[in-house]
């Protein structure tokens, strides 16, 4: 008999949208959000002793599934999602002869080309395992949240082709030896600059991709979704009110370089350390003012917007691990 404590999200790469791929990496997940997208065709018309929509003028039309994962960030195994978040990968580079691996990742004008096939378990009231495999999973945005007295947290939204529970469990495969980032590991950087006096960070991407691409072929089997608007990367920054630096550059529409890094202390080896960096080349701050309270410090909330200048990429994360594959 199983219990919730035997629930488990786990993903794999697809080499072809929508065919299922037994998973190979589990994560950590912390919340279960992966739901079949279904809509209902009613013919309804004037008929003589018609007391409400008719059994048989009423279609049942699946039309795909959507959910997000959402992890603590360790210091190794993430790869694999974050290969899938932004569009262009390489990596993992051996770093000189040591056990250091870099894997990068940066946006670009494509979006996510590939697919993944996600699988959730979930356990019955009985305590038997049912498992739920989500086929054709295309990220269609995420978030990378640090907040005080937390972990560092990665969201990941995905649409997905489809929902099934014919395939079997997959035996869940989860990263030896890791360790969770957290707050106390993070830094904030502006214009290569530490401050030390922000408290959370927080970055969002709507990916820009078109999902619904349905066609009149005979079913409602959907196409792989694509990018179809300008993506959006925004996000906000909070703090205590130290000065009027930022606020001065959110009044003057200043463009900045914005930088999060969480490092783990121990390092992998010499200079190398487990870390999630994130670079945002050309950022503007869209507000606001500072507040002041009776009870606390005066707090200022720095919402802001990535922009592209034309050379960089908008967004990048490097992630250094021991991972030898993503």
């Amino acid at each position: 008999m199983s219990s919730i404590l035997d629930q488990v999200v786990q993903i794999a790469e697809e080499s072809t949208y929508g065919t299922f791929v037994s998973p190979t990496r589990a994560y950590e997940a912390q919340a279960d959000t992966f739901t079949r997208d279904t809509t209902y065709i009613e013919s309804v018309g004037m008929r003589r002793d018609l007391q409400t929509i008719r059994s048989d003028r009423n279609d049942t039309v699946t039309l795909g599934a959507t959910g997000s994962i959402e992890t603590d960030v360790l210091t190794k195994g993430h790869g694999l999602l974050m290969k899938h978040i932004l569009g262009t990968s390489a990596g993992p580079t051996q770093q000189g002869a040591t056990a250091a691996y870099l894997q990068t990742f940066s946006s670009d004008d494509t979006g996510p080309t590939g697919s993944l096939t996600t699988q959730v378990s979930r356990v019955d009231a009985g305590g038997t395992l049912r498992t739920f495999s989500y086929n054709g999973c295309v990220p269609t945005g995420f978030n990378i949240t640090q907040n005080l007295d937390e972990a560092l947290k990665l969201t990941v939204d995905f649409d997905a082709e489809e929902e099934v529970t014919s395939e079997s469990e997959a035996t869940p495969s989860y990263p030896a030896s890791t360790d969770v980032l957290d707050f106390t590991m993070a830094t904030v950087e502006i214009d290569d600059s530490a401050v030390t006096s922000f408290t959370s960070f927080s970055l969002d991407a709507d990916l820009g991709m078109k999902t619904d691409r349905r066609f009149l072929k005979g079913s409602a089997v959907k196409s792989q979704p694509k990018r179809s608007s300008v993506p959006a990367y925004t996000g906000t920054i909070e703090g205590e009110f130290e000065d009027l630096t930022q606020f001065a550059a959110y009044t003057a529409g200043t463009v900045f370089k914005l930088e999060f890094i969480c490092t783990y202390p121990t390092a992998i080896s010499g200079s190398y350390y487990p870390k999630l960096h994130v670079t945002l080349p050309a950022c503007k701050w869209t507000g606001t003012t500072p507040v002041a309270s009776l009870d606390d410090m005066t707090t200022i909330s720095l919402p802001y917007t990535v922009l592209f200048n034309g050379s960089d990429a908008a967004v990048q994360i490097e992630y250094m691990s021991t991972d030898t594959s993503f």
